[in-house]
């Protein structure tokens, strides 16, 4: 000892206590190596996620930019020979001047002109077919792309009479007309000029996946919708660049765009913002574009990154408050494997006080051990975590958990032996006078209660700040969850004393030693070991009902979206009596239709329209999983509708203006508006979707003909195997195997702190005949009682907190619901109090063996 610091040692010291250093050092290593890994585990999914946000979204995510031809904008209609050239030098204009960021995030641009709808006269035969039948000339243009081979006649080329275009038509609209090369198409446009199309030649896409026919799909495939009455087709003809100008003149204005489809590939998730950005910018200022006349342009893109962007924000927070529960349960297991090393060394500390050594000094040397122990367990999992890293690690991120995991495992031992050093040679002095005793006492209460107050003022500070503030809300809400839960425990603690004592009263009226002895051991001031195994029991149910409400909430979705197990569409929906199949337990048919103008008071919107029978519909909702919808019973002529719609109003179904009263309300969720059968007119109301319900659901369904079928475990397949809803998944999987394995420590080293104690007493009693069958039953009781009053408080309380933060996390946002899924607590969960319970036998057997190894003679021995 020099300057009252002990310098040597510390191998001794080890070797003393083996097991506890190596506890240490492993749960050290392992909260190290998972801070590193859960955030780099995010960074690596980040990318997908945003990619796989923009390419499902389609062309949905494309940029356009519509500019308007200059001669379109005067009185006076002449035909211009190089508009076909000027609409690519356009696009190349356009492409030269977008902002860098967005650059990267889009394709090779796709140039489009179109005319107006052109209402097409047709043979009887074919119109009874197919119906009113509307065709656009279209003129398409992309570098590379865009190729078709003439099966028949060849490309349009300029007219040879005046109001006439060329044009030519897919091979399946060919078929549909019954029209060839040669063949002419009387046409109207909406303002009731003539129109005649020559057709020129039948063409098939050489690459029917090139993005340039993702924005005119019905020049592949005409689009045929409805039945009877109801009935409509819609197709495109491709216009050559010697027959573009002509149809400006017989059938424009002309509509000319160019579109940037979305590139995923080019995308990251540090640049979403950029790009998200840059998209806003063009959208708010087009003149930066250089295109004159002005230009409008339309994109969703900067939504959809504003949507990935926002998901990340919260699997990045999820990814945190796992960090945190493990480093809170970290620390409080590294307090328990202090105290049990201080209990090792009390009589070492308390000799080393008495001989003059200064609290500071022996302060030092711990600190020394301490840091020794954290260099080498949080260098271990540094190690391991860079190794299992499945990208680049964000070191910010596993900084925020590995410093405080550090700091934990290098102050612990220092400070609860400078506590047992001071407290071995008398601590505080004790006033002699009852009064002063009493008024001592009470202020050791009231610095208790101030730091139990606080604590708890924190937590409620922490956990208002998440739900105020959500994800976002800075590292006080990702510490919410651990925060709430260590003030839950200390209030568990405080009052566990007296839950052990009411578990224990049956003893004093119970017959014979073992039971009065376990009663007498099991009282025990400790705060520590009941905060730490309440809390990290209490954390390990918090993930646990996370992870469960996050699954019940992707399957809920799934409900939602398809609305069954099987979904089938087709326009018009073959006349199929499918309720009876093998496997299908119900059978639904209703008309469905997207996008359909709303018109009410509060103004005008786009929204889903459901046409279904009411009593078919309540009987679908009360089979399945979907949401409950009240006021289908005597629904009549009236609507439900989503809170959104606000009141009566009126629906423009397939050009048809469909008025509705509002009846009710349906569960929130995108905007619809759900009518019966008897509200709209009877052409509107042909089914073109059924919903199948059962285990013989997606047979059926495939044995609908030309019906496009979406099954419902496909789409939850989607959704939880999307990167980011999959790797936390499995983070949270990992998380509660490490809080459980820390629990079962928890209750090991605090079973540990009273191991001496109750070797020499059962020493004794060995003495006075307590045998040793009777010695492990005194041991089960005395430990028994204190892990079940902290564990079953410690599940109770991680629902609670996993009550209060389910919703500000953002769950919703990994299960692509509309709002928070409610909070589910999964039947099996009292399963988590099975290990602590499996660790109280396992130290009775291990100290039984102790006993069994040490003479009676040492035992009787120690002081």
């Amino acid at each position: 000892m020099r300057w009252g610091v002990p310098l040597r040692g510390g191998r001794a010291q080890v070797l003393a206590a083996p097991a506890a250093w190596v506890v240490a050092l492993l749960v050290l290593a392992v909260a190290t190596a998972l801070a590193v890994v859960v955030p780099a585990a995010v960074a690596a999914t980040a990318d997908d996620a945003v990619r796989a946000a923009v390419a499902d979204a389609g062309t949905g995510a494309d940029t356009v930019v519509t500019a308007p031809f200059p001669e379109d904008l005067g009185d006076t209609v002449r035909r211009e020979a190089g508009a076909a050239t000027d609409t690519r030098a356009l696009a190349a204009a356009v492409a030269g001047r977008l902002p860098d960021p967005l650059v990267g995030a889009v394709g090779t641009p796709v140039a489009l002109a179109t005319t107006r709808d052109l209402a097409l006269t047709l043979p009887p035969a074919v119109a009874v077919q197919l119906g009113p039948t509307g065709a656009r000339l279209t003129w398409v243009a992309r570098d590379g792309g865009a190729a078709v081979t003439w099966t028949a006649g060849a490309a349009p080329v300029a007219a040879t009479a005046d109001g006439e275009v060329q044009a030519g038509i897919g091979a399946p609209a060919a078929a549909a007309l019954g029209v060839g090369p040669g063949d002419r198409l009387a046409a109207r446009t909406p303002d009731g000029r003539t129109v005649d199309v020559l057709v020129s030649g039948v063409f098939t896409p050489d690459d029917p996946a090139d993005p340039a026919w993702g924005r005119t799909p019905r020049l592949l495939e005409p689009a045929t919708r409805g039945a009877g009455a109801a009935r409509r087709t819609a197709l495109s003809l491709l216009l050559g660049d010697a027959s573009l100008p002509d149809a400006g003149v017989a059938a424009g204005p002309l509509v000319r765009t160019v579109t940037f489809p979305a590139r995923p590939a080019g995308l990251t998730a540090p640049g979403a913002d950029a790009v998200a950005r840059a998209v806003t910018e063009v959208r708010a200022a087009p003149v930066l574009l250089g295109v004159s006349p002005l230009p409008r342009v339309d994109s969703r893109l900067a939504d959809l990154l504003d949507d990935a962007t926002a998901t990340l924000d919260a699997a990045r927070a999820q990814a945190a408050v796992l960090v945190a529960a493990v480093g809170l349960a970290t620390a409080l297991v590294l307090l328990l494997a202090a105290a049990a090393l201080v209990g090792r060394r009390d009589r070492v500390l308390g000799l080393s006080r008495a001989r003059g050594g200064s609290l500071p000094g022996l302060g030092t040397a711990l600190l020394a051990d301490g840091a020794v122990l954290t260099v080498v367990g949080v260098g271990t999992g540094l190690l391991a975590g860079i190794l299992l890293a499945p990208a680049a690690v964000p070191w910010a991120a596993a900084l925020a958990g590995v410093v405080p995991v550090a700091v934990a495992g290098a102050v612990a031992l220092p400070v609860l032996g400078m506590r047992a050093a001071d407290a071995a040679t008398g601590g505080r002095p004790v006033p002699l006078d009852t009064r002063a005793r009493a008024r001592a006492r009470r202020e050791a209460q009231l610095r208790r209660g101030a730091v139990d107050l606080a604590l708890l003022l924190l937590a409620v500070g922490a956990v208002l700040a998440l739900r105020s503030r959500g994800v976002p809300g800075g590292t006080l809400a990702v510490a919410a969850p651990a925060l709430a839960v260590l003030a839950g425990a200390v209030l568990v603690a405080r009052v566990q004393p007296a839950v052990t004592a009411a578990l224990l009263r049956p003893a004093r009226r119970a017959r014979g030693a073992v039971a009065l002895l376990a009663a007498a051991g099991a009282r025990s001031p400790a705060v520590l070991a009941p905060v730490a195994l309440t809390a990290v029991v209490a954390l390990a149910v918090t993930v646990v009902c996370l992870g469960t409400t996050t699954r019940a909430g992707q399957v809920e979705a799934s409900w939602t979206a398809v609305g069954a197990d099987a979904t089938v569409t087709a326009d018009p929906l073959p006349d199929l009596d499918l309720s009876s199949a093998p496997g299908v337990d119900l059978a639904v048919p209703a008309r469905v239709a997207e996008g359909v103008q709303l018109s009410t008071a509060a103004g005008g919107a786009r929204t889903r329209v459901v046409v279904v029978d009411p009593d078919a519909y309540a009987q679908l909702v009360g089979s399945t999983p979907l949401p409950d919808v009240d006021g289908l019973a005597g629904l009549g002529d009236r609507a439900l509708v989503t809170p959104d719609v606000g009141g009566d109003g009126t629906v423009l179904l397939d050009g048809q203006a469909v008025p509705f009263t509002v009846a009710g309300t349906l569960p929130p969720g995108p905007t619809t508006v759900l009518l019966p059968p008897s509200a709209v007119p009877a052409d509107l109301a042909v089914p073109d979707v059924l919903w199948l319900t059962g285990p013989g659901a997606a047979a059926a369904a495939s044995a609908v003909p030309g019906g496009a079928v979406e099954l419902r475990a496909d789409r939850l397949a989607a959704v939880a195997d999307a990167p980011l809803p999959r790797g936390l998944a499995v983070l949270g999987v990992v998380t509660a195997g490490v809080l459980l394995g820390l629990a079962v420590l928890a209750v090991v080293l605090g079973g540990v702190a009273g191991a001496r104690r109750r070797r020499g007493t059962s020493g004794v009693l060995r003495t006075l005949g307590l045998g040793e069958r009777q010695a492990r039953a005194v041991t089960l009781l005395e430990l028994l009682p204190g892990v079940l009053s902290t564990a079953v408080p410690g599940v109770l309380l991680g629902v609670a907190v996993a009550a209060l933060v389910s919703g500000p996390l953002g769950l919703r946002l990994l299960t692509g619901q509309a709002v928070d899924p409610a909070l589910v607590v999964p039947g099996w969960l009292p399963v988590v109090v099975v290990p602590p319970l499996l660790a109280v036998g396992v130290t009775v057997l291990a100290e039984a063996r102790a006993r069994r190894r040490v003479p009676l003679g040492t035992v009787l021995r120690e002081p």
